[in-house]
């Protein structure tokens, strides 16, 4: 069997651990890699994991030294850091020159993009909530048929009050398009949306889209209406963005990945 077949089947087995627990398991790995060593080279590594622990201890969030030039963090020793090529290469070197690391999730913008776009048309057009409710309800129904269909074979039926969607949503293909996924309104078969593109891009995306319209329908319910301008989703959570990021130090920026 294909690995894209079993892809679902990967996602639903993810497990979800602690830091501590990662830990543990290395250590493990680490003690049965060893097993071979004699008495002293086992003593030897072991005052050097001990060295090590204690340095990345003492100070993790020092004060930036400029007299320290060790690139992304701050402490740790000067011996064992160079014997695995963490200094760098230029003695003028910061902290100032720890990488930047890109993080961008584009079908986490497009999706929530096309869906601020729908609450717009909403609130343009001036929607009894109570119409707005019903639709993003149709809308939700819409996804979770999608994101239960066969993964190879994605595609669902619309019966006629799921194609109403298209007629009052001019949006709604921009986010069928954000899932990479196509409306098949007029052709010979009966109008249905399947999947437009690549599959594994759609059974991540699809949760992502479900999650988002989860939030909207549940704040409609609750009496938390949008209005014009407003931002979506939570202000506080970003799709992409940029960290100064230095492993020991509070990095500086915020970015979200697509969960």
């Amino acid at each position: 069997m294909c690995h894209a077949a079993l892809h679902l089947q990967v996602l639903s087995r993810r497990t979800i651990t602690s830091e501590d627990t990662v830990s543990a398991i290395l250590m493990n790995i680490t003690r049965k890699c060893r097993s071979g060593l004699s008495s002293d080279e086992l003593l030897a590594l072991e005052n050097r994991d001990r060295k090590e622990s204690e340095e990345l201890s003492k100070a993790t969030y020092l004060e930036v030294n400029n007299s320290i030039s060790l690139p992304g963090r701050q402490s740790g020793s000067a011996e064992w850091r160079a014997a695995r090529s963490e200094l760098g290469q230029a003695d003028s070197l910061s902290c100032s020159s720890c990488p930047i690391r890109r993080c961008v999730d584009a079908h986490v913008s497009k999706i929530h993009d096309a869906l601020s776009a729908i609450l717009s048309h909403f609130c343009d057009n001036n929607i009894p909530n109570e119409r707005i409710i019903e639709v993003i309800v149709t809308l939700r129904s819409l996804m979770q048929n999608l994101k239960d269909a066969n993964f190879k074979s994605r595609r669902v039926a619309l019966d006629q009050k799921s194609q109403q969607i298209f007629e009052i949503l001019p949006s709604a293909e921009r986010l069928l398009s954000a899932i990479s996924l196509k409306a098949e309104l007029h052709t010979v078969r009966d109008p249905s949306v399947a999947t437009d593109g690549n599959l594994i891009h759609t059974s991540l995306a699809l949760p992502v889209a479900l999650d988002a319209v989860d939030e909207i329908l549940s704040n409609y319910k609750s009496g938390i209406f949008y209005t014009k301008g407003h931002q979506f989703p939570r202000g506080n959570r970003l799709c992409s963005g940029s960290v100064l990021a230095s492993s020991e130090q509070l990095p500086i920026g915020i970015v979200c990945v697509a969960n």
